[in-house]
């Protein structure tokens, strides 16, 4: 079936498995073209509550825009698939730390009036969503050290 197709490989996806298993292959890469647009639509506009100076606000809707952004890979592969590849060994880490920095920045800004620390872990965040996104790309983590390396270099 053609809705059954699995973006990232030849196989055939399990029905069950696809968030909308009835989709052709130009419908999933809109949805998830559509929902990674809107996460980071999301995240542009967090920056707006930061610079009039509301760190609350601006971690809150930057989460939740990173959180959207990255589900949107679920219209790609389906939910069972996509989990695998964030426990996947190049993932593993940058996933905990992006769902661990997720919740703790959610956290400190919903409970506490920590503004540095909600903006550092709003920074870690990021961080690991780059990276995360980056273990996609082929060689785009290591393109990434070596562009930092190379910024780091002290001669």
């Amino acid at each position: 079936m053609k809705g059954d197709y699995n973006f990232f490989s030849d196989k055939k996806d399990d029905p069950l498995d696809a968030v909308c298993p009835k989709l052709s292959y130009q419908q999933r890469l809109y949805g998830f073209l559509i929902c990674s647009g809107i996460g980071w639509f999301l995240e542009f506009c967090a920056f707006i509550s930061f610079f009039q100076g509301n760190i609350k606000e601006f971690a809150i809707i930057f989460s939740i825009g990173n959180l959207v952004a990255i589900t949107s890979t679920l219209f790609l592969s389906g939910p069972k698939e996509q989990c695998k590849r964030m426990a996947d060994k190049s993932r593993l880490i940058a996933t905990i730390i992006f769902f661990s920095t997720l919740i703790v920045t959610l956290v400190l800004a919903l409970a506490t009036d920590q503004k540095f620390l909600t903006l550092l872990m709003t920074l870690v965040q990021f961080c690991a969503y780059v990276w995360y996104v980056l273990s996609f790309i082929p060689f785009g983590q290591k393109i990434l050290k070596k562009f930092f390396s190379g910024c780091c270099e002290l001669e």
